[in-house]
Formats: structure tokens, C-alpha cells, sequence
């Protein structure tokens, strides 16, 4: 299976222009942006497709799960330091070391 994500986008974005209440193409092309890793673009998309389609409980979710990957990856930029090690390899260090509790 080819996995060309740069088409389905361009085709979902040509969609959109024909069509700019085309609920589909929004969820299409949000799916998109999650498989190339943009996924502030795909809280807009799946934004538009919830309030087009209020009661679709599937986007709401995706929408809403989308947002905490969205606020996880801007925490951890938020507390990356240039040159440290990646938080979660740190993490394992840490636990590894028995630093995780001070001791008594």
C-alpha cells in the first residue's frame, strides 16, 4: 500500500475550495496532517469538521486527542534544553540511578 499523504492533501484541499462545507474532506485531510506530524494543522481541520458535524462523537474525540499531543509536544519543547537529553531518556536515567526519591 502506498501511503502518498501529499496527494490525499492536495486532493482534500481541492475539495475543500469546490466545497468548503465538505465535512469529509476536512476529516481526510486532518488524517493527513497526523500522518506527516502537523498536528496543529489537523486541530483546525478537525475544528471545522465539529462544527460542521456537531454530534459526530469520532471527531470529537480525534479532536480532542489530537489537542494533547499538540500541548505534550509544545511541554516538551518547553522544557528541552539545547544539548540535554531527550526528558523521557532522562527520565529512565533517573530511575535507574534511584534519584527518583531523596533519601531519608
Amino acid at each position: 500500500k502506498l501511503e502518498e499523504y501529499g496527494f490525499a492533501l492536495l486532493d482534500a484541499s481541492k475539495a475543500i475550495e469546490v466545497d468548503p462545507k465538505y465535512a469529509k474532506a476536512f476529516y481526510r485531510r486532518a488524517t493527513c496532517y497526523l500522518q506527516i506530524v502537523k498536528p496543529q494543522l489537523a486541530v483546525a481541520d478537525f475544528k471545522r469538521v465539529v462544527a460542521l458535524e456537531p454530534r459526530n462523537t469520532v471527531v470529537q474525540s480525534q479532536l480532542t486527542a489530537t489537542q494533547k499531543l499538540v500541548r505534550r509536544i509544545e511541554f516538551e519543547k518547553a522544557i528541552e534544553v539545547e544539548g540535554e537529553k531527550d526528558p523521557v531518556e532522562r527520565c529512565h536515567e533517573i530511575i535507574a540511578e534511584g534519584q527518583l526519591f531523596d533519601s531519608p
